[in-house]
């Protein structure tokens, strides 16, 4: 017997790993948090306002979807909404301070004048971590429950009771 040289041809073998079929992937909501990061285009408290409404304006294409897009997509946009109040008070708090303390003894240094600035930072500060952690708990199929977001929408699951 000989041994085939190196222009011998091989038959052709069947690859080691087949061609896997691949299934379509459930959404998981991880969309809805990553518009978050639209807070960060540049433009001071606006853009933190239009992050939250483009947050929550991702909720109802998320419902239709169901499931834990939908949950997500949820708590997101309460976040969002959250987020988008908290810098609008700041900010009418900030000019309705500045035009009451502008010429009076209290508007010599940062504080009380800045006070709405700093709150606005700080929940700038914790905007970034909530969305951080809403992307990774979305990406590993998980929920993101977030204390601080107050619960503007509601989820639409049955209540145990009912009928």
């Amino acid at each position: 017997m000989t041994t085939p040289g190196p222009d011998a041809r091989q038959p052709a073998t069947a690859p080691l790993h087949p061609q896997a079929q691949y299934l379509p992937v459930p959404p998981t909501g991880a969309a809805s948090y990553a518009l978050g990061f639209l807070a960060f285009i540049g433009i001071p408290f606006l853009s933190i306002l239009v992050a939250g409404i483009v947050m929550a304006a991702m909720y109802p294409s998320a419902k239709s979807r169901g499931g834990l897009a939908a949950e997500n997509a949820r708590r997101a946009a309460n976040w969002g909404i959250t987020a988008a109040l908290i810098a609008a008070a700041t900010l009418v708090t900030h000019f309705v301070l500045l035009f009451t303390m502008t010429g009076t003894p209290l508007a010599d240094g940062f504080y009380p004048l800045g006070i709405p600035i700093t709150i606005f930072g700080a929940t700038f500060v914790v905007h970034l971590v909530v969305i951080i952690c809403g992307l990774v708990k979305a990406n590993r199929r998980e929920l993101f429950s977030n204390p601080l977001a107050i619960p503007f929408i509601r989820s639409a699951q049955p209540t145990p009771n009912a009928a």
